[in-house]
């Protein structure tokens, strides 16, 4: 039983339509709920745009999870000290504005554990049949297993799920940290031979491909979308060449700017749903059917110009705004709600392209990531962190654990020139269950650091299946993942992070060895053969094992091979 404080200020409560260890509710669009479980066995919490923040706060400051179409995911787990369910809540519905918080109920002296859930009508989709669940998981078994479970009940209420192509699972160069707004067709091209011989099959030409002149760092020419003569003299030809190459190419586009020096932004100043200052942009209002008729002709014309093969959609997150802040409904709109009109664009963007196209590849990234919003896209990225390579594993765990459907990809991975190999394979080795993305100048890198990414290209690609769609376990969220794995039905691949022990699984296994130390410490199993490889890919030496508890020198950033007999 849940209590319910409707609008009107009436409490009244709630029971399952559904009990057991977990337990449904069906919900009213609007309102708060609220209820209290025993403050035991509380150790940390998860959600997916928690980062490393799995604290376990007091009333005051509750943990919450916000979500709404544009931002966000609707669920909240609290776990014990080995990462064992307490209770995982989501929320049918990841397109209404919502709120789930937990918190010590400690100015009571109650011993308990205080759970809200809010959600706002905010006049978003009144579907006639349209009802809101909510689900409260119980069961005392392995976080991964509450939050993916989660995940697939919300997807479960979405009438279909697209389709991933195979090109999305492939690994991608990027033009952004490596070029930011100055990217040129002549480096590109010579970058784009030498991925595309190493085994990158996707190329996504980032921000700056659309005005001249140096970088910026703000958005104020966003809007025009015409090529810049001065970075690509030909770009129908540098289109053909990167398709020569046998990669596929994305462009990026923020979708919500019109730049303040943009022509489009003085043509549609009168159509901005508000102003981002801090971007030097106006966000276009997409209640106005005609604003939806220009975002998405731009697409297009430059798709049927130079025959592009997919979009980066970004910023999609700028359009959440506080209604307050919203522009007014005016005449002319066609939808009254802005988070209705982003849904309704976001469906008008993927019907137009994929009827251009099928196979039309799209990356969003967090902070999107709610079920409804991501099954309009086939990429989905971990939020910037250049060069963060911690952040980049939490947030690429978050993902999986969440979208599984999707194909998820690292944030770009990022390095100085004066780089030890072995810190470019830790980045590596912590996207490794992801689709990797790279932004390093692959023509200017010293040699070593290129037969690190060589030697990880090759692995990942000959290991993907399992990589990508193995079952997925990432350990101890309440210390930013001491290990992560994926396990197929014949293989599992396993990196840890810290701690370096590990215990066999009885079938073939990879471990890598991503920790501090240089040697790896098996806890025992039956007999198998062995060999270690340096970061490299070279074999540095072969053996048996009969078993028995064992440390192998295993170097930093390097990987034991193991075949059972």
């Amino acid at each position: 039983m849940i209590r319910f404080n409707g609008p009107d200020g009436k409490i009244t409560e709630i029971y399952p339509v559904s009990t057991g260890d977990i337990e449904i509710y069906e919900l009213p669009y609007d309102g708060k709920y609220e209820w209290r479980e025993e403050l035991k066995d509380a150790f940390s919490t998860w959600s997916p745009l928690c980062w490393r923040d799995h604290s376990l706060r007091q009333w005051w400051f509750p943990n919450f999870c916000d979500s709404a179409y544009q931002f966000g995911a609707p669920l909240l787990a609290l776990l014990d000290a080995e990462g064992v369910n307490k209770t995982t809540v989501a929320l049918s519905d990841s397109v209404l504005r919502s709120r789930i918080t937990s918190s010590v109920a400690d100015l009571d002296q109650t011993d308990e554990i205080i759970w809200t859930v809010t959600v706002e009508e905010g006049g978003i989709r009144q579907e006639k049949d349209r009802k809101v669940y909510m689900r409260i998981d119980r069961r005392r078994i392995d976080y991964n297993d509450t939050v993916y479970d989660a995940g697939e009940w919300m997807r479960s209420y979405l009438t279909h799920i697209i389709r991933v192509p195979d090109n999305a699972k492939l690994p991608l160069y990027s033009s952004w940290y490596n070029f930011h707004q100055e990217p040129e067709q002549y480096l590109l091209e010579k970058e784009l031979e030498l991925a595309a011989k190493i085994g990158f099959k996707t190329f996504i030409l980032d921000d700056g491909w659309q005005f001249e002149g140096n970088n910026t760092g703000d958005y104020d020419k966003c809007g025009d979308w015409h090529v810049a003569k001065d970075k690509f003299p030909d770009f129908k030809s540098f289109c053909d060449k990167v398709h020569s190459f046998g990669m596929k190419m994305l462009i990026w586009f923020p979708v919500p700017f019109a730049g303040f020096d943009s022509k489009d932004y003085k043509r549609f100043k009168d159509k901005m749903a508000f102003e981002r200052p801090d971007f030097r942009a106006g966000v276009l209002d997409v209640r106005y059917p005609e604003i939806r008729e220009y975002i998405i002709g731009s697409y297009k014309r430059m798709q049927s110009d130079y025959g592009i093969d997919g979009l980066k959609l970004d910023f999609i997150d700028a359009f959440k705004a506080d209604p307050s802040q919203t522009a007014p409904y005016k005449p002319g709109m066609d939808i009254e709600n802005l988070d209705e009109a982003v849904r309704v664009l976001m469906d008008e963007i993927y019907d137009g392209m994929t009827a251009l196209y099928p196979d039309f590849l799209f990356e969003f990234r967090q902070n999107y990531i709610g079920a409804e919003i991501v099954n309009h896209c086939n990429m989905l990225r971990v939020a910037d962190c250049a060069a963060d390579s911690v952040t980049n594993r939490i947030g690429m765990a978050a993902l999986r654990l969440v979208n599984a459907k999707t194909a998820i990809h690292s944030d770009m991975l990022l390095w100085g020139h004066e780089e030890s190999p072995l810190n470019c394979q830790r980045q590596l080795l912590n996207v490794l269950f992801s689709v990797p993305q790279i932004s390093v100048r692959l023509t200017e890198i010293p040699e070593k650091q290129l037969l690190v990414i060589c030697n990880f290209v090759k692995y990942w690609t000959e290991n993907r299946a399992t990589l990508l769609h193995g079952k997925f376990r990432a350990v101890h969220p309440d210390a930013n993942y001491t290990s992560m794995s994926a396990e197929g039905e014949d293989k599992k691949i396993t990196v840890l992070y810290y701690g370096a022990v590990f215990e066999p699984c009885g079938k073939r296994e990879d471990v890598f060895n991503n920790t501090s130390e240089d040697h790896i410490v098996s806890t025992g199993g039956k007999p198998f053969s062995y060999k270690i490889h340096d970061l490299y890919g070279s074999v540095t030496e072969e053996g048996y094992s009969n078993g028995r508890p064992e440390k192998f020198p295993v170097p930093r950033g390097g990987m034991i091979s193991i075949e059972p007999n």
